[in-house]
């Protein structure tokens, strides 16, 4: 952030845990527990800015953009569309949203501030005039425009994050960023049951998502440009990312953000279709059901996968985290009891949301700053064309296999894929300067 969006007394305060001799007495475990769970260092005043600031895209991310997964059981009785039908749409949306490369390029050549705010402004006014239509091919057009600002905001708001916070805690805070997100996730979940009353009473879940926009005069307001941005005399074109040098570090990341995405989204986007529309469960129920299960996963995951991230490092984190994912996934689409899919909804969020703040730092780290955030978004694009290999994949054969099957095909090639981590080099400890992806610069290189 620039010094006149967020003005520090220059010796910051650290927020760290009381001193010892504060601390009364307490158990190991417990002890142990809050380790996990804390950062690996103490986290400045400016740093705690940056984060609240942060926390708020974050929460618009997250409920907005998960507007059109929590009605989509509604959308599908409403509208009396067949699953074909709901796979064709979520992946006509998903394919629109490649179109979202272009405000992260913008963000390489004129700064991030501006196409972020773009982009945080899109995704809830999207909704809003989606909650106002009544044409099914008006539904798709709309939440495709959404869904470029969800995807502008994945990739833009993880660059600057991790361009504005120390090395030692960048895969931390972009799980605390992720947990915010999850927490505007669970709000929308919590919410589903509105849309339950009524015919058309999807549309007030649409509506409801659009009250982040209030928030954006106090973005603009408090919003400066990332401190690592500087404007570049040579603009890299939007395919050097591609090429050699940096294409050797960026088709395996482009491989696993692929694979990901196509076990993921229709994993993740059809949880409640099986429980509802498979199962026979009530909205509420599966509502209800999936939030308790997944919050002890997705916190876990994030705080724990983002300090050990930053501790062990981002590789081995990446490659166990992928697999606790793909077990908890495929078994939740296998299992029918009620408790034991739970523990599957359990195990595959921690899998998933420890995966997140690993493979962010790295892929910020990757690529000097010139590029970051363009080979930031062509990752993310990579990740939305796996989604919608998995959707079309499952269009074709869920039919003859159902789901089970087919998510565990899926997640089968994702294990496979996952072999490419080992051509990655590791970037923990990577300070991030404006001519340079990867320099070892002094402790405090990074600080305001």
């Amino acid at each position: 952030m620039s010094s006149s969006s967020v003005r520090l007394h220059p010796k910051a305060s650290s927020c760290s845990d009381p001193t010892p001799a504060s601390t009364p007495a307490r158990s190991l475990p417990e002890l142990r527990v809050r380790k996990a769970l804390s950062p690996p260092q103490p986290i400045t005043r400016r740093e705690a800015i940056i984060l609240g600031l942060f926390a708020v895209v974050a929460l618009t991310q997250g409920w907005s953009g998960a507007a059109i997964t929590h009605s989509l059981p509604f959308v599908q009785d409403r509208f009396e569309w067949s699953d074909a039908r709901v796979f064709d749409t979520l992946a006509t949306v998903r394919a629109f949203s490649l179109l979202a490369l272009a405000l992260s390029w913008y963000g390489d050549h004129r700064g991030r501030r501006r196409p972020l705010l773009i982009a945080f402004v899109l995704l809830p006014l999207g909704n809003l005039v989606t909650a106002l239509i009544i044409d099914p091919i008006a539904f798709t057009a709309l939440q495709s425009i959404a869904r470029i600002g969800t995807i502008a905001l994945a990739s833009l708001a993880v660059v600057v994050l991790a361009e504005e916070v120390e090395p030692g805690i960048r895969s931390y805070a972009i799980g605390i960023y992720a947990l915010f997100g999850s927490m505007g996730t669970g709000l929308g979940l919590l919410l589903r049951p509105l849309g339950e009353s009524g015919p058309d009473s999807w549309r007030l879940l649409f509506a409801l998502s659009a009250v982040p926009l209030l928030a954006a005069p106090f973005l603009v307001r408090r919003l400066g440009e990332s401190r690592a941005y500087v404007q570049q005399v040579v603009r890299p074109g939007l395919g050097a990312v591609l090429r050699a040098p940096h294409g050797r570090r960026f088709w395996p990341m482009a491989g696993l953000a692929f694979a990901i995405s196509a076990f993921t989204a229709p994993a993740a986007n059809l949880a409640l279709v099986r429980l509802e529309n498979d199962l026979g469960w009530s909205a509420l129920t599966a509502s209800l059901m999936l939030a308790a299960a997944s919050a002890p996963g997705v916190a876990i995951g994030l705080l724990v996968g983002g300090r050990f991230a930053d501790v062990a490092g981002r590789k081995p984190t990446e490659a166990v985290t992928i697999v606790l994912g793909v077990v908890g996934g495929v078994a939740f689409y296998f299992l029918e009891n009620g408790v034991l899919m739970a523990l599957a909804i359990f195990v595959s969020t921690l899998g998933a949301f420890g995966f997140t703040p690993a493979f962010a730092s790295h892929r910020a780290e990757l690529f000097p700053t010139e590029i970051r955030s363009t080979a930031s978004a062509w990752i993310v694009n990579a990740s939305i064309s796996g989604g919608l290999v998995g959707f079309a994949a499952g269009r074709f054969v869920v039919d003859a296999w159902g789901l089970p099957v087919t998510m565990a095909v899926l997640g089968g090639i994702l294990l496979a894929v996952s072999l490419l981590i080992a051509l990655l080099p590791e970037t923990k400890g990577l300070h991030l300067t404006p001519d340079a992806g990867e320099t070892f610069s002094p402790p405090g290189a990074m600080t305001a």
